[in-house]
């Protein structure tokens, strides 16, 4: 409508939209491309207005703040996972860590000279109680010296040091793996 100079329009829009914009002889098509953006829908800026939920209150927010928010609980959900992920693995370190013991230094053999369940309990943190501060990372509780107690004895004459010494070494490069990114959590996010 006389805003922008040009000779015609054709519309071929079948299945695609198609339209063709003949210029006049020395027009700039630079300039054309401009004003299409300027005067027509070719470009449009909208402004969104979010309403969001932000410490259990609903806030009217820019996209930048929803973002921010966005990224701010992923890395948050990312740092649980992850320490949970640490917890897991460490525990699973310390059983395994904790059945080898038992095994290879014969404790189990102490359930045979117990009377009852917390003489058991009793002969068993004995028999344990100089391997713990050097071998393991942390301190053995009941519950853990009841599960060793309830290991078959299938199990215990068919058990593998080599693979049980891959197990743990795997474990620790799996924690060392996830200390890492929780050090790191930015670049673990991204």
């Amino acid at each position: 409508k006389g805003k922008i100079k040009i000779k015609h329009v054709d519309d071929n829009t079948s299945k695609d939209v198609e339209i063709l914009i003949h210029l006049q002889p020395g027009s700039d098509p630079q300039k054309v491309i401009d004003a299409l953006y300027a005067f027509t829908d070719c470009q449009i800026s909208l402004a969104p207005n979010s309403c969001i939920i932000i410490d259990k209150k609903p806030q009217f927010v820019g996209v930048t703040e929803i973002l921010k928010q966005s990224t701010d609980h992923t890395v948050m959900l990312l740092e649980w996972k992850l320490k949970n992920e640490l917890g897991h693995l460490e525990q699973k370190w310390h059983m395994t860590s904790l059945e080898k013991i038992f095994i290879e230094k014969e404790v189990y053999e102490v359930i045979k000279k117990s009377k009852d369940r917390d003489e058991m309990v009793a002969l068993i943190a004995e028999g344990l109680k100089p391997y713990v501060k050097r071998m393991l990372r942390k301190e053995v509780t009941t519950e853990e010296i009841l599960k060793l107690a309830e290991i078959p004895v299938r199990r215990i004459s068919h058990f593998d040091r080599k693979k049980t010494d891959e197990a743990i070494k795997d474990l620790d490069s799996k924690i060392l793996e996830v200390k890492d990114h929780l050090e790191h959590l930015t670049d673990y996010a991204v």
